[in-house]
């Protein structure tokens, strides 16, 4: 019997699917999807988007199930507004916020605490003052590219483990806390991180 309770895709948006798709009739992936959304080019690495939260939402769109994945739709309002936020201390909170939430929900927390004290460290460095802050800030394009991103990669690879149904839920609670953590207000001081689970995906068109 065909599945009557999987949200439905409003018409002219392709549907979310695993992997790269050469044109939305093929489907897309969270991040084709959102460029469709924004009505640019069909890409999955459009300017709408931070980078760094875009690198996130296509490792969760490719890590979710088939169920879980059309759910993911949710975050596409959200992530086409945060364009390239150019603050290390806001690429620092994404990082920070995504492995707290994978860390509060996989089953060998262990194998993410060596990267989420590091990315502790680096919340704390670039919102510091100084020559090695500044020079900390600089570098900032190098860690989305290198640390940054493998970070990243290992809180969506500490959730693969989890029944499918787990998996699906603590990948959009590790999406959500990394957005709101990139939607939190740059003040004088450091960028909140996101240390308790985000808001549901929602709340996320709020």
């Amino acid at each position: 019997m065909e599945r009557t309770d999987r949200p439905v895709v409003p018409d002219g948006l392709p549907r979310l699917r695993a992997g790269w798709h050469a044109s939305p009739e093929q489907g897309a992936c969270l991040m084709e999807y959102v460029s469709v959304l924004a009505g640019t080019s069909f890409d999955d690495h459009p300017r709408c988007t931070d980078p760094t939260l875009a690198a996130l939402a296509r490792l969760v769109n490719d890590a979710s199930t088939d169920d879980g994945r059309p759910l993911l739709a949710a975050f596409a309002p959200a992530l086409a507004g945060t364009a390239r936020f150019r603050d290390a201390r806001r690429t620092a909170a994404v990082v920070e916020g995504a492995l707290r939430a994978a860390d509060a929900a996989t089953e060998h927390p262990a194998l993410l605490r060596r990267h989420l004290a590091r990315a502790g460290r680096r919340c704390v460095r670039v919102a510091g003052t100084g020559p090695r802050a500044g020079l900390a800030r600089w570098l900032d394009p190098l860690y989305r590219q290198g640390p940054g991103r493998h970070r990243l990669e290992a809180a969506v690879a500490a959730l693969w483990d989890l029944p499918g149904p787990r998996r699906d839920a603590a990948l959009r609670a590790t999406l959500a806390a990394a957005v709101a953590a990139a939607r939190a207000p740059v003040t004088g001081g450091p960028v909140p991180s996101a240390h308790a689970p985000g808001p549901r995906p929602d709340q996320l068109q709020a």
